[in-house]
């Protein structure tokens, strides 16, 4: 498996949840960070913590569901470090509530960060990582693109249109030496919700990931051997009877 000693990987939604797992575990491995999401003290909280010169990372406060917010993370991961050879889209949003419940609001919120944010990445990296020679994109997905889950149906169809949207572009430019991958979760024991929504329903799986399962397994794609290319991975506890 190839080093990330020197890479220069980015990843949003890095301050908390499987963002700043995928952080702290790829700290460990020498890589130029750059960390990204909307409020700047807990990313330098997290950027102080890690265990790298403080010359190899650097924060970025960005609103990724906008174009602009996009073009930002890339540009500061340009200016600092000069390319990009890791991109995480990690960050995103769901509601949980009955679709009629939903209003139009939370609706695109949750598709203009899910999937339009990484269309913006695409359309922004895909020229810039050609230049240099190639470079891997991880798009985080979710297990729920695969069996939609009641009360969380725009989340679910967020994430499948994500999948689909990254084997297409994955297909666009795996000649120009430029990995897409999309790494789907089960449910992460993360937190993840969205205040007043409803639980998900119960089921027999008691069990959850652990942020630093998800981690591993990001670091895994990300540490493949350069002819390897990883398109799709779906992670899942093993289930436990209550």
């Amino acid at each position: 498996m190839q080093s990330l000693s020197d890479k220069v990987v980015v990843i949003t939604g890095a301050s908390r949840g499987i963002g700043a797992g995928i952080a702290e575990l790829f700290a460990s491995e020498n890589p130029r960070l750059v960390l990204a999401a909307r409020k700047k003290p807990d990313l330098q909280k997290l950027a102080d913590s890690l265990d790298l010169p403080k010359k190899q990372v650097a924060v970025v406060t960005a609103d990724i569901s906008k174009a602009a917010g996009m073009r930002r993370i890339i540009a500061t991961a340009y200016r600092k470090f000069g390319r990009i050879d890791i991109f995480i889209n990690n960050a995103g949003v769901g509601f949980a509530k009955p679709i009629h419940e939903m209003i139009e609001k939370e609706y695109d919120l949750i598709l203009d960060t899910n999937l339009k944010s990484v269309y913006f990445c695409f359309r922004e990296l895909i020229p810039k990582m050609k230049k240099q020679g190639g470079g891997q994109i991880i798009n985080i997905s979710s297990m729920a693109a695969k069996q939609g889950v009641p009360n969380m149906a725009v989340y679910a169809a967020s994430k499948a249109a994500l999948n689909i949207m990254s084997d297409s572009v994955g297909g666009e430019v795996r000649n120009d030496n430029i990995k897409v991958c999309t790494l789907s979760p089960a449910s992460t024991d993360t937190g993840f919700g969205s205040p007043g929504g409803r639980k998900r329903p119960s089921s027999s799986v008691v069990t959850k990931l652990t942020i630093r399962e998800v981690a591993e397994t990001a670091l895994h794609i990300a540490k493949q051997n350069p002819n390897a290319w990883i398109s799709n991975v779906d992670i899942r506890p093993l289930a436990k009877k209550r």
